[in-house]
């Protein structure tokens, strides 16, 4: 969907962070130049149906003082350019800050990315923890004045959620599980898939007890986590286990075809290099 068509301010409705986003902030925010308070950034993504999808950024240079803001509009623009040619579906759909302080200059910024798309997100980050953690929120402007007289916006928050992929989240996992060692990570195939199996037994332990505790009347029930129960097991497809065991295995024989393949490739590789040097 091509942003800078449009006309008029699409409604938002919710915005959906990938975590790389944030990591990007946080990243800009300690490689951060010693003069500056804060760091701001491009938010890029894409809109559809009310939810903005907000997928990659990156820190935009600027100057701030009491008096004024400067940033290198031309530089946003030349790596939102770049970001396109990369994936043609992403566009800028807005902005971000560290802190979450939103002053004077936040509308002065925030008319540049209304260019750009017409209803762009500001996004901001406390990095300070001054809550004792990274609080995120998410805002849009609303137009306020009187008709053919002043005019000007408002910033209004919007809901937003942190959202990842599955492979993301085993990924994150895996590091977190590394944390306070200097252990090299291990990445034999084997012992992940038996990690991830414990990990998923674990979970499902977790749902079995939660579900018998509310059938009891132990704890009360909670329908917004029942619907979420729901889809996951309406999204398992009914299957016989002969049949689950036979797809596994025929899968576990590609697997092992592919690696057989793979390693004859780098024997006749090595084969080949020793005959050029005898040659």
């Amino acid at each position: 969907m091509a942003a800078e068509g449009r006309t008029v301010a699409p409604p938002v409705r919710k915005v959906i962070i990938h975590p790389v986003v944030l990591f990007n902030i946080v990243d800009s925010f300690e490689r951060r130049n010693d003069n500056c308070k804060r760091v701001i950034g491009t938010l890029m993504g894409r809109y559809d149906k009310g939810v903005i999808y907000v997928t990659e950024s990156f820190a935009v240079p600027h100057q701030e003082t009491d008096e004024e803001v400067s940033m290198g509009m031309d530089y946003a623009m030349r790596i939102s350019e770049m970001q396109k040619k990369v994936n043609t579906n992403m566009y800028t759909v807005g902005w971000y800050s560290s802190g979450i302080q939103i002053n004077d200059y936040s509308s002065l910024i925030h008319s540049f990315y209304k260019v750009q798309f017409p209803s762009p997100v500001h996004l901001t980050l406390d990095t300070a923890l001054k809550e004792q953690k990274m609080k995120i929120n998410t805002h849009i402007t609303l137009p306020i004045g009187v008709k053919n007289g002043t005019e000007g916006c408002i910033f209004t928050p919007v809901p937003h959620e942190i959202k990842g992929s599955e492979a993301d989240q085993v990924c994150l996992k895996f590091f977190q599980g590394l944390k306070g060692t200097r252990k090299t990570p291990n990445f034999n195939d084997p012992e992940q898939i038996v990690h991830s199996c414990d990990d998923m037994m674990a979970q499902i332990n977790v749902i079995l007890g939660y579900v018998k505790q509310v059938s009891a009347g132990e704890i009360p029930m909670d329908k917004e986590i029942g619907r979420q129960l729901m889809e996951v097991v309406q999204s398992i497809p009914n299957l016989e286990s002969d049949t689950i065991t036979n797809m596994l295995n025929s899968h576990m024989q590609d697997l092992l075809a592919v690696e057989y393949l793979t390693y004859l490739t780098r024997q006749q590789l090595a084969i080949g290099a020793r005959i050029n040097q005898i040659l």
